[in-house]
């Protein structure tokens, strides 16, 4: 009787576990998951990296059990390991980074599918014009302006403190880089400064502190369009006491 008992506790457990981790899923992947509505975009991982940490996840649930109930003499001690495959695959699984659009543009990351961790708002809001006068305040602070990707880790330039690097992948776990471009070009590039043009024969292009030069000229391939083709002279940065790096060249 305990025997049976004990197997039909061990079917309700993995049941709830499995029903838990539904719902988990289904959050992590619907509106409210994302912190928003659906103009909200996340950076999920790929569908292999899911599907492989689908197969770790099922095969600690049953090392769990078989160790439990000692199937083919196996110990206790597996329990341990199993644990740890779940644990590993359920924050692989539940591992994303998203913007929020039109509710707050911004970069957001989630963990365990439900823990949600702001890491900055963007500078540059929808139809938002910086002013220049206006950085030298407590305003921009921390804010996001400029932003670099390079195999694994994301760079975000920020107003008046130093670069955030960001991870996009967790062992085999990642995300297309990809997606992230297309979603955060324009919003998190360099600001064109038009007052600057207007007062001098150059143009300026402002990013976040410690902004290199290699990362502005990449921003040319992408958003400054209008610059492609183009002969560019007299390149030169300058690192602002308003936390600033401002991108200075001239046109031929």
């Amino acid at each position: 009787m305990k025997r049976v008992i004990g197997i039909i506790t061990t079917i309700i457990a993995t049941g709830i576990v499995l029903f838990v981790y539904l719902r988990f899923e289904n959050f992590f992947y619907s509106d409210f998951g994302c912190g928003c509505s659906s103009t909200c975009t996340g950076y999920y991982p790929t569908i292999i990296s899911r599907i492989i940490g689908y197969v770790l996840l099922i095969i600690a649930t049953l090392i769990f059990i078989a160790s439990i109930w000692r199937i083919k003499k196996l110990s206790k001690w597996w329990t341990i390991p199993a644990l740890i495959i779940f644990g590993i695959a359920f924050y692989g699984n539940g591992y994303k980074i998203f913007n929020k659009g039109i509710c707050g543009l911004s970069i957001n990351k989630t963990t365990f599918f439900v823990k949600q961790t702001k890491l900055g708002d963007f500078a540059v809001a929808d139809g938002e014009t910086i002013y220049p006068d206006s950085l030298k305040t407590e305003k921009y602070k921390g804010k996001l302006l400029g932003y670099s990707i390079a195999g694994k880790e994301l760079t975000f330039y920020r107003v008046g403190e130093i670069p955030l690097k960001v991870k996009t992948s967790f062992l085999f776990w990642k995300v297309r880089n990809n997606v992230i471009v297309c979603d955060l070009s324009p919003w998190l590039n360099s600001f064109r400064n038009l007052e600057f043009e207007q007062n001098n024969n150059g143009y300026e292009l402002i990013g976040g502190q410690n902004m290199p030069i290699e990362i502005f000229m990449e921003e040319f391939l992408i958003a400054h369009k209008e610059f492609q083709g183009k002969k560019i002279m007299n390149q030169r940065i300058i690192n602002e006491s308003d936390g600033t790096t401002r991108f200075r060249f001239e046109i031929e």
